[in-house]
C-alpha cells in the first residue's frame, strides 16, 4: 500500500484528495492569500454519507462557521471540527462553481471548475459530478445583506492564514483551490493551497 504524503500542495485551479483517520488533523494554509478552498468529505466506510452544508446549517442554526464548530453529514453526524481558524470568514451557502455557472454568467466554455476538479480528484471512487456534495467554501467571503440577498466578495485571507480540521470519523476529503478568476472570489489571482496532515 502506498502511503500518502503528510504534506502536499493543492495547485491553483485544481483539487487533491486524501484520507484521514478519526482523531487526525488537517491544516489547510494560504500560500499567497485570498484563495478560496472548496472542501468536501465523505464517510470512508459509506460514501453515501458526506459533509452536508444544508445539514450543518440546520444543526448549528447559523450561517457563520469558525473555530469550535463541528460540521455535519447528511446523517446529522459530526464529520470534522474546526479546531483552529485564523480567518473566521467562510461560506456554507454557495454551490461549487461548475461549467454551467461559467457558461450562464460569463459566457465561457471549458473553464476549470471546483465541481469538475472534485470529479477528477475522486476519479478512483467513481463519483460523478451529480454526486459531488455542495462544499464548505473555506476562506470565502459571502456577505448576507439586510434584504437577505448575498454576494461574493474577495477572500480576506492573507498569506499564512489557515484552518485546522479535526476528523471525527474515518473519512475521505478533497479540497479544490477554486479556479474562479471571473468574479471577486479570489481577488483576481489564483494561488496554491498547502495541506498538512498531523
Amino acid at each position: 500500500m502506498i502511503e500518502q504524503p503528510r504534506e502536499f500542495i493543492v495547485p491553483a485551479g485544481h483539487a487533491r484528495h486524501w484520507r484521514m483517520r478519526a482523531g487526525e488533523r488537517v491544516t489547510i494554509t494560504q500560500t499567497v492569500g485570498h484563495q478560496v478552498g472548496d472542501f468536501i468529505a465523505f464517510n470512508a466506510a459509506d460514501l453515501t454519507e458526506f459533509l452536508s452544508t444544508s445539514h450543518t446549517r440546520s444543526c448549528l442554526r447559523t450561517l457563520r462557521i469558525g473555530r469550535g464548530h463541528s460540521l455535519y453529514t447528511n446523517h446529522r453526524e459530526p464529520i470534522v471540527e474546526m479546531v483552529e481558524d485564523t480567518v473566521g470568514v467562510h461560506d456554507i451557502l454557495a454551490a461549487a462553481c461548475d461549467p454551467y455557472r461559467y457558461k450562464r454568467d460569463f459566457g465561457v466554455d471549458d473553464h476549470r471548475s471546483c465541481r469538475m476538479n472534485f470529479v477528477e480528484a475522486l476519479a478512483s471512487f467513481d463519483i460523478p459530478d451529480w454526486r459531488v456534495p455542495d462544499p464548505v467554501n473555506l476562506f470565502q467571503k459571502t456577505p448576507v445583506h439586510p434584504d437577505w440577498s448575498y454576494t461574493s466578495g474577495a477572500s480576506v485571507a492573507k498569506a499564512g492564514d489557515y484552518v485546522t480540521l479535526l476528523a471525527r470519523m474515518d473519512l475521505i476529503a478533497a479540497c479544490s483551490a477554486c479556479p474562479q478568476d471571473l468574479a471577486p472570489t479570489n481577488a483576481g489571482r489564483l494561488s496554491d493551497l498547502q495541506v498538512r496532515l498531523h
